[in-house]
């Protein structure tokens, strides 16, 4: 009876903390907006003066509090007598190659679609692992000092042009073999087709799942990304990637934590009786 009682208490507790963590990480912003580069030239730098290479065109921003990062947004290079265009930059890539981070992790899955495999469901990256996306208009019109105002009108209203009318596409140009782009209905978004379609996912949020198989080899997994302008192609992004590591585990963490948990109990019960004894 105080075995069944111990176990019973430590799945409760264990529920309790799986609840609160959920909770804690839980926030009512987007890990990811897309907005319109409303900045026409640049300020300082090598290439002060010149004219904003992305300005106009779809650009993938992180959220980072109070303020965004722009993800692979058009760039120059070379002498700023005659610079280059380029169609991405230095910063263009998840998790952001100046942290050092490790590729976001992809973990067991769960339900009926992700069940068995490996994927970014449950990342533990506070920064980069809330892999859902809106549109910046969801950001407008909240009260002044309010999370949603902040972010909105951050870096002097550069990516405050609402989209609108604008139909966004999301374009996969490469992918690593072996890693696959799903949502909570389609393991395969990209089976048909490599351009979906978002007006539909961002009336509210986005939220793609990134998977591969339980047995893929072990290294980093890229998908390398484009926005683009359904109704308008002259406002496509720049180039963007993702870099995941698929972790080798040899159960599910739930699975493994119940089953230490109840091995630390049973060696408990029989260190327990032996004491009786």
């Amino acid at each position: 009876m105080k075995f069944t009682n111990s176990l019973s208490l430590t799945l409760a507790a264990l529920a309790l903390t799986v609840s609160a963590n959920s909770q804690a990480n839980t926030t009512s912003l987007a890990g990811y907006y897309i907005g319109i580069d409303a900045r026409t030239t640049i300020p300082s730098g090598a290439y002060n003066g010149l004219s904003e290479p992305n300005s106009g065109n779809l650009t993938l921003l992180l959220n980072h509090g109070n303020h965004y990062h722009g993800i692979g947004a058009y760039s120059y290079s070379g002498p700023a007598a005659s610079p280059t265009v380029n169609d991405t930059n230095t910063n263009n890539r998840i998790p952001e190659t100046y942290t050092l981070e490790a590729p976001l992790a992809l973990n067991w899955g769960s339900g009926s679609l992700y069940s068995g495999k490996l994927t970014s469901q449950n990342n533990p990256s506070e920064d980069y692992g809330n892999l859902t996306f809106a549109r910046v208009d969801t950001l407008s019109g909240h009260a002044i000092g309010s999370e949603e105002q902040v972010l909105f009108n951050s870096s002097s209203n550069r990516w405050s042009t609402l989209l609108g009318t604008t139909s966004i596409g999301l374009q996969l140009i490469s992918a690593t073999p072996g890693l696959f782009v799903g949502d909570a209905q389609t393991a395969n978004l990209f089976a048909s087709d490599d351009t979906i379609n978002l007006d539909s996912y961002l009336g509210s949020v986005f939220a793609p799942v990134f998977w591969t198989a339980s047995n893929v080899p072990t290294g980093t997994y890229t998908a390398e990304f484009r926005l683009v302008g359904l109704n308008n192609a002259n406002i496509n992004s720049g180039r963007f990637y993702f870099d995941f590591a698929p972790v080798a585990v040899p159960v599910p963490a739930a699975a493994w934590l119940f089953g230490s948990g109840l091995l630390g109990l049973i060696g408990l019960k029989r260190k327990q009786s032996g004491t009786s004894a």
